[in-house]
């Protein structure tokens, strides 16, 4: 197996990754951390822990994943994020789910977070779904824990051409490789611990991009499935809320009720997903204070242009 980080400008934070990498239980065959150019900082610090540094000359994270894709010799290709710390028995859970299902050509599990907690930490842990994952099938990965058959990758075509963009790549290949009929798989044990974002200007900056790729992604594969109208959904159950703020200096009930309606139907949605209020309560909180920009990602991913190289 090939565990792969791509990184920019990661000199202060990748140290902790790659030193839970080299304490796995059954060491990868090799680390590969992708920069966009040799004059990173941060391939002084990979180079110390061993891992091979390669250029990929990106733009994006669509292109670094392609590009460590082609750098891959082994059947197995795994990736994790410069502020991810795996726990010491992720490859070895990861191989083993790859070993044992054939059909399986992907995996995921765990992100617990580590590191900083602050508001800006809880709202981004709860943005994420995988912790609500038992061990079995599921629709996706997460990019910074994910683990592949690299065949299969290649199979697929990789990763879009989309430059300049780095968010829904891990939607991307997830879709893609559900569509070429192969199975995905979520192992609990495969946990990778996550830092998430310490400052709400920078949270608030992730769910624009965040919005703002899916939408673009989707226009680039030419897909128009539930994924695609359920994204295109939330910029107007927004709007739905405002209406009813609006309202409320023509008539209080009517403005009320029109801004409940919103706030009912997307928690009752959760409840019913996550059977269970616990589990969909606070993740219901954190998606109306994250829905602001993530909506004006979606808007403006649907005014952006979408590359002619990247159209599938």
């Amino acid at each position: 197996m090939t565990l792969a980080v791509c990184a920019r400008n990661a000199q202060d934070i990748i140290g902790a990754c790659l030193e839970s990498i080299r304490n796995q239980t059954v060491p990868p065959d090799e680390i590969i951390v992708a920069v966009d150019g040799l004059e990173d900082p941060t391939v002084r610090v990979a180079e110390n822990y061993g891992a091979r540094v390669i250029a990929s000359n990106a733009t994006g994270l669509y292109e670094a994943r392609n590009a460590v894709l082609e750098a891959c010799t082994t059947d197995y290709l795994a990736f994790t994020d410069a502020d991810c710390v795996l726990v010491p028995e992720w490859v070895e859970h990861a191989k083993k789910v790859l070993d044992e299902h054939d059909d399986v050509a992907a995996g995921t599990g765990r992100h617990p977070p580590v590191g900083p907690r602050n508001l800006a930490g809880w709202l981004h842990h709860m943005w994420f779904l995988v912790e609500t994952r038992d061990t079995g099938e599921t629709d996706g990965v997460i990019g910074g824990n994910s683990y592949f058959r690299a065949e299969a990758l290649r199979h697929v075509g990789g990763w879009l051409k989309l430059p300049h963009h780095s968010a829904a790549e891990d939607v991307y290949i997830s879709k893609a490789l559900r569509h070429a009929g192969y199975r995905i798989w979520f192992e609990e044990g495969a946990a990778a611990q996550h830092r998430y974002e310490t400052r709400l200007k920078s949270l608030w900056r992730k769910s624009l991009m965040m919005g703002k790729d899916i939408v673009v992604m989707h226009r680039a594969a030419g897909w128009r499935d539930g994924l695609w109208w359920y994204t295109l959904a939330i910029p107007v159950v927004a709007g739905t809320f405002l209406a009813g703020l609006v309202l409320l200096v023509v008539n209080v009930w009517l403005g009320l009720t029109v801004m409940v309606l919103p706030l009912g139907a997307t928690f009752l949605y959760l409840v019913r997903t996550f059977r269970s209020v616990r589990t969909a309560f606070p993740r219901w909180i954190a998606r109306w204070i994250l829905i602001w920009p993530y909506s004006w990602g979606v808007v403006r991913g649907l005014l952006a242009t979408v590359p002619e190289e990247a159209r599938r």
